[in-house]
């Protein structure tokens, strides 16, 4: 254990605690950073405290789903009132917590105004970021787990990412969500070579049931090693469904 750096996404792992008692429990598991989704329910000071306490940094939340069906806001035409209002949340909240990222969950929408609306905010985001260190994310996200999410295929985040040309806009990488879109490993390395020079962060979970990371048909330890060799230099984010208890799930790590 050890030769990855290695986060732990809170939205998934050690649920059994309280967000704050997971972060130390992330980090005496051997995790080298936590992920929180969206804490907004904590005192961001809380969550600063239990990262500073357990030495660990808090690497990414993400912005508000919206409501029932809208899984995200920020490329929804008719919501752009609401997707500020979260993305404001979420940079007051990183702030404070001293998170790195916050991540503008796209929704669900199939509106021909769509691309321009997220660019929009992404540009709305960056704004209010410019003179701070957290920077902007976006994740493509699988329309079998997610259907009809707007940022599922890793040429749109390419578009997007070109269309606002900004060094502190990347993608979130998500293994499991680029295996549901491209079928292989040959198409997630494809997608990786696309987006590789804008991607902020990596995660993983087993194809297709989102297990645990040992279930996969292929190691992902062997993958990381390749993407380090080609100049990966982030975080691994653990993003997955423990089939108990997450204590008794982390077998896998000796590995990693």
């Amino acid at each position: 254990m050890g030769a990855y750096a290695l986060s732990a996404n809170l939205g998934y792992l050690f649920t059994e605690y309280k967000l704050t008692e997971a972060i130390a429990r992330s980090a005496e598991a051997g995790f080298s950073a936590v992920e929180c989704q969206r804490p907004y329910n904590i005192p961001a000071r809380q969550i600063r405290k239990a990262c500073e306490d357990a030495s660990i940094p808090l690497l990414a939340i993400n912005t508000a789903k919206g409501e029932q069906g809208q899984f995200g806001l920020s490329a929804l035409p008719d919501a752009t009132h609401q997707a500020r209002q979260a993305i404001d949340q979420a940079i007051d909240y990183a702030a404070e917590a001293n998170a790195a990222y916050i991540h503008l969950v796209s929704g669900i929408t199939s509106s021909s105004a769509a691309l321009d609306t997220l660019c929009q905010n992404i540009d709305y985001a960056l704004n209010k970021v410019k003179d701070t260190k957290i920077q902007v994310i976006i994740e493509p996200i699988n329309t079998n787990s997610v259907p009809g999410y707007f940022m599922s295929e890793p040429q749109l985040a390419i578009e997007v990412i070109n269309k606002v040309n900004s060094s502190k806009l990347g993608v979130m990488f998500d293994c499991f969500h680029m295996l549901h879109m491209t079928g292989s490993k040959t198409g997630l390395l494809e997608a990786y070579s696309l987006l590789k020079k804008n991607i902020f962060h990596i995660q993983f979970a087993a194809f297709p049931n989102r297990n645990e990371p040992n279930y996969n048909s292929f190691s992902y330890s062997e993958l990381f090693a390749e993407l380090l060799a080609d100049g990966y230099s982030g975080y691994f984010g653990a993003e997955y469904i423990p089939a108990g208890e997450t204590d008794k799930s982390l077998d896998w790590m000796q590995s990693y």
